[in-house]
């Protein structure tokens, strides 16, 4: 455009209309989207105009010629034999003897061989040629100082912008500033088109990271390059780098040079011609034609140029999405995260047509990035975004200009069917094809987050699935569950109140300490401080859990003689232990009594005893008779009223159930308590035969198997696979183990914790948490490491000992939040998701896919939540095996759902307390709503963050197979703040 008048340009630009409109007629259609690109010379150098002396339209210089060189204005239109003019004063200075100078790329050849002054320079012709006026020149070696946009490309820019060209193109681009320049000059509401730089010298080599951040596209000027780098022969080799940069980064990569220059010469091709193109299409490249006399000459090479692109495409290397999405900096934001599931979607379905309904362009750019062997169908009404378009691979803009419908949905809708009768009228769609939709799903969305796979019937088409997806980022809340130990009925209402609004998740009540009248009082202060909450705050509930536990073969030893509070047992005492329940008020210095009717039998000669955690250590000597032994004191100690008591290697020979921890079950049925821990767990028929005293009931206490001795252990598989959980039990395990195992408590801990994971049961620890914390108040940090460690290792929650003090116990409970909320951060969860899918069997179930496919997109996105409508609440538990990296809150109408949910990681469960709606969509809509301003209100998600929806598509599907992708687009209303889910 610089050798072309204002008048030309315009008649140019004129006659182009009429050619586009006189298609559209023929063709029938309303638009057709050829983008306009003008180019800006920047820094390239020209010769200047012929003298007039000369009679013909070239100049011949020929080979051995003496010839002058001058940047001195005067010369501009003077050029022969003996002085050639070059309009770059700022590089002439620079130029040195020896250095290499070629115009016409190459078709002229000169040598510096002397300089005059600073404006001039002798050269002698090396390689003789012919040249015309405006010639380009090359120097080879010379870093060029020319400043960029001079006024002459200003005068050019301002031409674009004022008819609104569809794409510039910067020629001899040297620094990303210059992009950036002129990206501000022409930028406005009304006007943004493409940029294109030309990579042309060394400098813009150097310099290629920060201009294609810049840049829209690039253009490497192989004609240009060749001539001006030192060593000319890295070409390939450069092509191929850039090429690889501009295939990562996404951006459009064009050549220019030596493209069929023959054919467009002289009509021929030549192999040399074709191996070149070839080999461009596999790099991904697109191309730049020049230099053409003939205009059928054009189109034969354009004719050759689309039959070599058609012939190569398809050899082009398809398995680059996997490596691409491997790029991909994580967390990637939701709009990315669409386009990388779509592109997956298209590639497993073998889908060669991706339909998207845009206004911008940019998602379908992202698109032909990651999906390089998919055609890209763009709906737009938009025709400067349609030309605009058309730079990029695999993509074909489609201009819409039907009359817009009133409702969105439709409108959508017809511009999907007129995308997709297109494609059946090209033959890019043939009946029985499958072809992938992405499009917004509702007109506020800001992304297309909506992904379908249809199939093509004839001229209709057919929903064949339907996927919604989402994403979002992380929160930094607790998600560790905690529990707390309750054994005194005199526990005030108040410090219940306090514990539950500390973020508490179940109380465990000690049922062997009190009667079933203090049972019930607890239970009833419990119920009485959830709905304080709830009215204090003004939610529907409060979900805190209920837990009892089934002694079996618990030993303690009984009550102090003389209602003393302890006794000291000094080391080397004999003391007689008895199971005689004559003798449980009676302990003293030389009888304890142990609650263990197979005591004898159960402990050796030689057999270890740990009382109260080895507080005090005794050695059998010598079994008395059926009820009683002789111990020597090996460790000295107070003794307690009801310690408990360990043996070391012992087998247990107790019923793995007995009747009592059967009436136990019993009151946990009646009363509705969420959880029955079941502690001394050593095979699995312990479980099997309470789930057989339970029956067939509807609402089911979940069963915990605490694992305490080493048969536990060798039999953890079978009790994982028949409890609803395990609890590593170390307050009992680490004594009832002989001496070697007892030192290997945290291989065990991860070992147990390992087996849990793998199979997507919870996994608590009880046992030493906080345990001096609990004592004295003070924290250590053997108490911290301890907790960080078993947050590290997967453990789901913390079981907490009973403490007499109400004070100190709500000071570990805050103590202990905080320590998780900076630690979970850390855990890596995204690489265990990805162990398990490895290890999951397939074929998998529907309702496992759909959950595999929620948290597949909530890690990959750093979702802030996953929202769940839940009736029974194993959807949610079956997305916990999976570990999603987010929160999962989970909205039910059933009281005993929402507290069982409470114990688990990561989950947030909410009362939904409205009438139900007799819509089904309605009403699950209502269902998130209410999860999302709850969510919005604590802070858990803000304006803008993203968030996912698992649910069911209709009221008759069996499991949730919907998932959706939405953005938080509430603001947090004013509230009454309280820390009631704090331990999220």
């Amino acid at each position: 455009m610089s050798r072309v008048t204002t008048t030309d340009k315009l008649k140019m630009l004129a006659m182009l209309d009429d050619a586009v409109k006189s298609y559209c007629e023929k063709y029938n259609v309303t638009a057709w989207p050829i983008a306009i690109s003008i180019d800006i010379p920047n820094a390239c150098i020209r010769t200047g105009v012929l003298s007039e002396e000369i009679n013909d339209a070239h100049l011949i210089l020929k080979e051995n010629m003496i010839i002058e060189l001058t940047s001195n204005a005067n010369y501009k239109t003077k050029c022969d034999s003996k002085r050639i003019y070059m309009d770059d004063p700022y590089t002439v200075k620079k130029i040195t003897p020896g250095t290499e100078i070629s115009i016409r790329f190459g078709q002229i050849v000169l040598i510096c061989t002397e300089l005059i002054d600073s404006e001039t320079i002798v050269c002698k012709v090396i390689r003789g040629g012919t040249m015309g006026s405006e010639a380009f020149v090359c120097i080879r070696g010379i870093k060029l100082e020319r400043p960029p946009l001079l006024e002459t490309d200003m005068e050019l820019l301002m031409f674009a912008r004022k008819f609104k060209v569809d794409i510039v193109t910067l020629n001899s681009i040297r620094y990303a500033r210059t992009v950036k320049r002129t990206r501000e000059f022409l930028k406005s509401e009304a006007y943004n088109p493409l940029i294109i730089s030309t990579i042309c010298e060394q400098e813009g080599l150097d310099n290629f990271d920060e201009i294609l951040k810049a840049s829209d596209a690039i253009i490497l000027a192989r004609e240009f390059l060749a001539s001006n780098i030192v060593n000319k022969h890295q070409m390939i080799a450069i092509q191929l780098k850039l090429s690889a940069k501009c295939h990562q980064m996404g951006k459009p990569f064009f050549i220019s040079g030596n493209i069929l220059e023959d054919t467009m010469l002289k009509g021929v091709i030549s192999n040399c011609d074709l191996n070149d193109i070839t080999n461009a299409v596999l790099q991904g490249a697109g191309f730049v034609l020049k230099n053409y006399k003939d205009p059928t000459n054009l189109v034969k090479t354009i004719n050759i140029l689309d039959s070599v692109c058609r012939a190569v495409e398809p050899l082009s290397k398809t398995n680059d999405f996997w490596r691409l999405s491997n790029e991909f900096k994580i967390p990637v934001n939701a709009a990315e995260a669409s386009i990388l599931a779509c592109a997956l979607m298209a590639q497993q379905t073998q889908s060669l047509v991706v339909i998207i309904p845009t206004v911008t362009g940019r998602t379908a750019v992202h698109l032909s990035r990651v999906a390089p062997q998919a055609i890209i169908l763009t709906v737009s009404t938009n025709p400067v975004i349609a030309r605009q378009l058309q730079l990029y691979r695999g993509i074909v803009a489609i201009i819409y200009d039907n009359k817009p419908l009133s409702d969105w949905y439709d409108e959508m809708s017809a511009r999907v069917q007129f995308a997709v009768r297109f494609g059946i009228k090209h033959d890019l769609l043939k009946y029985g094809c499958t072809y992938i939709c992405l499009k917004k799903s509702t007109p506020t969305s800001s992304f297309c987050d909506n992904i379908s796979l249809w199939k093509v019937v004839t001229e209709e088409t057919e929903k064949h699935s339907k996927t919604e997806v989402i994403f979002r980022s992380p929160f930094e809340h607790r998600r560790s569950p905690i529990f707390v130990t309750l054994s005194n009925p005199n526990t005030t209402l108040v410090d219940i109140q306090k514990l539950m609004e500390a973020g508490i998740n179940l109380i465990r009540f000690k049922m062997s300490h009190i009667t079933k009248e203090d049972k019930i009082q607890l239970l009833a202060k419990v119920d009485k401080a959830a709905k304080m909450l709830s009215q204090k705050h003004g939610t529907s509930d409060w979900p805190v859990a209920t837990a009892v536990e089934l002694k079996t073969c618990i030993m303690k030893t009984g009550i102090l003689q003389n209602q003393q509070e302890y006794l000291h047992l000094k080391e080397g005492a004999t003391v007689t232990l008895t199971c005689d329940v004559e003798d449980y008020n009676a302990c003293t210095n030389q009888y304890i009594f142990v609650d263990n009717p197979y005591l004898t039998t159960d402990v050796n000669v030689d057999t270890e005893i740990s009382i109260d955690q080895d507080e005090i250590i005794l050695q059998c000597k010598m079994v008395l008779n059926e009820k009683s032994m002789k111990c020597i004191v090996t460790k000295s100690g107070k003794l307690g009223n009801l310690c408990q008591v360990c043996i070391r290697g012992g087998q247990h020979t107790q019923p793995y159930v007995t009747q009592k921890d059967l009436r136990i079950v019993q009151f946990a049925m009646e009363y509705q308590v969420d959880m029955i821990i079941v502690n001394y767990s050593r095979h699995a028929d312990s479980i099997k035969k309470i789930k057989e005293f339970i029956g067939c009931k509807i609402k089911k206490p979940i069963l915990i198997a605490g694992i305490c001795t080493r048969e536990g252990l060798e039999n953890i598989d079978g009790l994982i696979r028949e409890s609803d959980g395990i609890m590593l039990s170390r307050e009992y395990l680490a004594y009832e183990l002989t001496g070697a195992l007892s030192y290997k408590m945290n291989q065990i801990q991860k070992f147990v914790g390992a087996k849990c994971l793998k199979v997507g049961k919870p996994f608590y620890i009880s046992g030493g948490i906080f345990r001096q914390a609990l004592t004295n108040g003070k924290l250590c940090d053997h108490d911290v490491s301890d907790v960080t460690n078993a947050v590290l290792d997967g453990v789901v929650g913390f079981v907490l000992r009973e403490c007499d003090n109400a004070d100190t116990l709500l000071y570990v409970v805050n103590s202990l939040s905080d320590l998780c909320r900076s630690v979970e951060p850390l855990v890596n969860v995204r690489s265990e998701f990805w162990r398990m899918l490895e290890e999951l069997k397939i074929p998998t179930n529907a309702a496992e896919a759909a959950a595999l496919a929620c948290v597949a997109l909530a890690n990959h996105t750093n979702a802030g939540a996953i929202i769940l409508p839940t009736v029974s609440g194993r959807t949610a538990k079956s997305l916990l095996w999976i570990r999603p990296n987010c929160v999962v809150i989970t909205v039910s109408n059933k009281t005993s759902t929402i507290r069982l949910l409470s114990t688990y990681r990561c989950v947030v469960s909410l009362m939904y307390n409205d009438t139900p709606h007799t819509n089904w969509s309605i009403e699950m809509e209502r269902r998130t709503n209410f999860a999302l301003e709850h969510a919005v209100k604590k802070g858990w998600l803000r304006f803008k963050d993203i968030y996912i929806i698992l649910q069911k598509y209709s009221d008759v599907s069996s499991f949730c197979d919907v998932i959706k992708v939405s953005s938080v687009n509430i603001y947090k209303k004013t509230m009454v703040e309280c820390d009631d889910y704090e331990a999220i």
